[in-house]
């Protein structure tokens, strides 16, 4: 199959698509089925999913175990969670597809942090980073360690973009879209982009559920495959490093939306993602500070919310029209 008048995308052409969406089917995950193929104008016609987001039920409410409010929608997070699960460690046999030749190595990691200096700190914020500045190449070392320390993490099938509007709920289930760039990487790299999702408000004690529900799932399937179980520690340990470099990476997108694509609506979103990663709420399970392990990256990003970069911080928020945040 060809599509002649495709321009191109790394990862997210027709072809791949079509064969995640192949491959996903196989294993019983459900994606919208392939209605028709126009390879001449390089178009897929798709089953349509509908507009419910994974959280629609929520509006402006913070997921919370506690609100009974909630139950309905964090049901529906744990059952995306399990999704995740079914993927990592399918009960059928998966068939070959793009993402095995695709991975979150160190060179793809280090270069979705290099796309956060590039389109939020230099090109939204409009900061210069320099060698000659000892605080920007500690900086600069400890995203390397990050991304050294993720790229030795054991590797599963990743979605690539699990956040919650990449998941859909129809008639009470949940559905995955979007997944063309799918890659192999870290066992929490989807799991800390649905559980720290910079569009949906959670609480410290709810994300720390999510992820230990996560791992007894996790557990269940290493068990039946024959694998040892992961501990909580191992688990919050890696889900601290790799909620760190995707927090980070969302902050790149928000900043290159808004100055290469005049997308500003995710600007609102930046705050509260500093916030996340400055909560940190994975220390608590993994025995590792960000603050202490990272001390240049948690200052530099508390810097932008809460110390020298805040009037800068605010009033790009106000040139690009932001007027609420999130």
């Amino acid at each position: 199959m060809k599509f002649p008048k495709w321009e191109g995308g790394y990862g997210g052409d027709p072809l791949s698509w079509l064969g995640m969406q192949s491959a996903l089917v196989g294993i019983g995950i459900p994606v919208p089925r392939v209605l028709y193929v126009d390879e001449q104008n390089a178009c897929i016609w798709t089953e349509d999913f509908g507009d419910h987001f994974l959280n629609f039920r929520l509006g402006n409410r913070i997921l919370d175990e506690k609100d009974n409010e909630c139950a309905a929608t964090l049901e529906l997070f744990k059952d995306a969670l399990d999704l995740l699960v079914q993927v990592q460690y399918p009960r059928r046999h998966l068939l070959n597809h793009p993402a095995q030749e695709r991975a979150f190595d160190f060179e793809k990691l280090m270069f979705e942090m290099n796309f956060f200096m590039t389109h939020f700190v230099k090109g939204w914020l409009g900061l210069p980073l320099t060698e000659s500045d000892p605080r920007d190449r500690e900086l600069v070392k400890e995203m390397e360690s990050v991304c050294t320390l993720l790229h030795g993490a054991e590797r599963v099938l990743c979605h690539r973009d699990y956040h919650v509007r990449n998941v859909m709920v129809v008639r009470g289930g949940v559905r995955w879209i979007d997944f063309q760039d799918a890659r192999m990487g870290p066992h929490t790299y989807d799991v800390v982009s649905l559980v720290r999702d910079s569009y949906t408000k959670i609480t410290s004690e709810t994300r720390i559920s999510l992820l230990k529900f996560y791992g007894a799932k996790l557990n269940e399937a290493r068990s039946r495959s024959g694998r040892n179980a992961i501990s909580n520690e191992e688990l919050f340990h890696e889900a601290s490093l790799m909620g760190l470099q995707r927090n980070i990476k969302a902050l790149g997108s928000f900043g290159y939306l808004a100055t290469q694509k005049q997308k500003t609506g995710y600007l609102k979103y930046i705050g509260s993602t500093i916030e996340t990663v400055l909560a940190d709420d994975f220390s608590k399970g993994s025995g590792m500070r960000i603050s202490d392990a990272f001390p240049a990256t948690s200052e530099f990003l508390h810097d932008i919310v809460h110390g020298r970069w805040k009037a800068l911080f605010e009033s790009k928020l106000r040139a690009y029209g932001v007027t609420e945040t999130f």
